[in-house]
């Protein structure tokens, strides 16, 4: 069986620990099950630690025992993966969509509406769209 890599964008990282039901936690069950490869940038990781001490400071050492069962794989991009990122995206999301692009994954998953429209979509060789997305699609086979 090959495992599917899906990059995760911080807002279902956060949203998958602010409640074990929905999409975004059944992804996060399949990535700590091995099923999935779940791949995230530096960015990622600052992000959803700015945000979890923010929006849901009871939820660090959670966020933090997480980290340490998941196989999380660290993905890094290279200028010109971003450079590509920001003729199709905003500035802000480049890195993220770049990242994607450079971890060569099947499915980038996100709940931030910037990636989730982002154009020409069908020509950067992977899915995008929500967990529940990728839920309704996913075959481990």
């Amino acid at each position: 069986m090959r495992q599917s890599k899906v990059f995760l964008d911080s807002s279902v990282i956060i949203a998958g620990l602010a409640s074990n039901t929905g999409g975004s936690s059944e992804v996060l069950v399949l990535a700590e099950l091995g099923v999935i490869i779940p791949c995230i940038s530096e960015d990622v990781v600052s992000e959803v630690v700015r945000n979890i001490q923010k929006k849901l400071p009871g939820s660090v050492a959670l966020y933090i025992t997480l980290f340490k069962k998941l196989p999380f794989k660290i993905v890094d991009f290279p200028d010109q993966d971003l450079d590509f990122a920001k003729t199709i995206i905003n500035e802000k999301d480049a890195p993220i969509l770049a990242s994607a692009i450079s971890g060569k994954v099947d499915w980038l998953l996100s709940l931030d509406k910037h990636l989730l429209t982002v154009k020409c979509k069908e020509n950067l060789g992977f899915a995008v769209g929500t967990p529940g997305d990728f839920l309704q699609n996913f075959s481990p086979v």
